[in-house]
């Protein structure tokens, strides 16, 4: 199957519409989402239409039996969509799916639904493919003039993780054209840092997390006064003999755990920046995700489509929410994973914020090669968020597969990526589901990972 030809298909279902018909738009609430929801309102304003976008967490339930009851012409689902086909068709309304995560129904075509799925295309939503970037290529459809909204494709991409040892697939191709196009430039290398002193640039960092200093003020103060370097400073500020310095340190705090290297090379490297924004790509990424999950999305998309005006505004959402993860994080440094056979996890207290730990704890702790699980016990459901490195997708972990195993064994729904998943299971304890998911994670017989395929 040909991506271009549902991705036309599509297009010209929007285009059929009067112009004063209003576009639904629908997309998750992390920065692949948000930035797919950007490019999204931006391309269907520019073809003369009115909008309403929703951003959603999970669970998506409740929020999609209150879109059944909307009287919708057509509604356009980003970064979601393809584990919910069922209900989109009870809906009603004409639909088109722009997804990445693993599709439920195999059919690019269900009834109204045109499902712009990456996986059924050949092209790994996993890595080659964010959310951002199906509606970055069905934006481009509509218009080939949306070339600029390839910033918040990358940006998106970047949300997810898919820039980790370079760029690949679809990915790729987006990059090299924004480069060429003169879009985008890239830096020399650097931490990733915007405009703050330096000493905020590290004791804020959550991703990447400095073990020892990442949420400890004291502790980097101490650290720039034995370099002689003043917090104050910006890093753009210090000079290449400074530089070098705190790039070695921070390198040395991230290598007493382990880090993967393709993790530690993220550290330092060439950063993306653009005209249209006041920061590199993934200063922009961290601080529209950390303020959507501290219970900002709106003000995060708000910042996408204006973001002189939202600057500071989303910048102190930001750190707020920072803050109060940099205390958890430390506290789980301090305690200690818990840990079993073939997985380490924790408890948290919101099931946002375990979402959102996983991912940092999964890179920056030494979880002895091992899977990553949160999970927040909440009104008689148990919310899970799961991250794998690379290497265990390698060896044949699907953690998508994993929560969706562990939905039909407990009820409930779960999914996602072969690296990143989740689920809401019911009527389980937090103990029942730790056992259940360790004995499945590997098969002894088979001597690899499972993969429930």
């Amino acid at each position: 199957m040909n991506i271009e030809n549902y991705l036309r298909q599509a297009a010209e279902k929007l285009d059929s519409f009067p112009r004063d018909t209003r576009v639904r738009i629908v997309s998750h609430y992390d920065t692949d989402g948000i930035c797919s929801a950007a490019i999204l309102m931006k391309s269907v304003e520019r073809k003369g239409f009115d909008f309403h976008v929703s951003l959603l967490n999970h669970p998506f339930e409740e929020e999609f039996e209150k879109l059944k009851k909307e009287d919708n012409d057509i509604i356009i689902f980003s970064d979601l969509g393809s584990g919910q086909i069922e209900q989109i068709r009870e809906m009603g309304a004409d639909s088109i799916i722009l997804d990445h995560h693993q599709p439920e129904n195999k059919n690019p075509v269900v009834d109204s639904i045109i499902q712009i799925n990456s996986n059924l295309f050949g092209i790994d939503g996993n890595f080659e493919i964010s959310g951002a970037g199906l509606s970055y290529l069905f934006a481009k459809t509509l218009d080939e003039n949306n070339t600029d909204l390839s910033i918040f494709s990358l940006m998106g991409a970047i949300g997810d993780k898919q820039n980790i040892g370079g760029w690949k697939g679809k990915n790729k191709e987006i990059f090299e054209e924004a480069r060429k196009k003169e879009i985008i430039t890239v830096s020399k290398p650097s931490i990733k840092a915007g405009n703050d002193s330096i000493v905020d640039e590290i004791a804020y960092s959550v991703d990447p997390f400095y073990p020892g200093l990442s949420g400890r003020r004291e502790e980097v103060e101490r650290l720039l006064k034995e370099l002689s370097i003043s917090g104050e400073t910006r890093y753009g500020d210090l000079n290449k003999e400074e530089r070098k310095d705190i790039h070695s340190f921070l390198v040395l705090a991230l290598l007493k755990n382990n880090i993967e290297p393709e993790i530690m090379n993220e550290v330092i490297k060439e950063r993306i920046i653009t005209d249209h924004f006041p920061s590199n790509l993934d200063v922009l990424s961290d601080i529209i995700d950390s303020c959507s999950k501290g219970g900002n999305p709106g003000l995060s998309l708000a910042f996408c489509m204006n973001p002189q005006k939202y600057l500071e505004t989303v910048k102190e959402n930001s750190k707020r929410f920072r803050e109060k993860i940099l205390g958890e994080l430390v506290k789980l440094e301090e305690e200690g994973l818990e840990e079993k056979k073939n997985l380490v996890y924790f408890v948290s207290g919101k099931a946002s914020d375990g979402s959102y730990m996983s991912s940092v704890v999964s890179n920056y702790f030494n979880c002895k090669g091992k899977a990553v699980f949160s999970f927040t016990p909440k009104n008689g459901k148990v919310h899970v968020s799961c991250r794998a490195t690379r290497k265990l997708v390698e060896k044949g972990l699907d953690l998508g597969n994993v929560m969706r195993e562990t939905a039909k064994k407990f009820g409930g729904a779960g999914g996602g990526h072969k690296i990143a998943a989740g689920g809401t299971f019911e009527d389980v304890s937090v103990e029942e589901l730790v056992d259940f998911i360790d004995s499945i994670l590997w098969d002894e017989n088979a001597n690899q990972m499972q993969t429930h395929a």
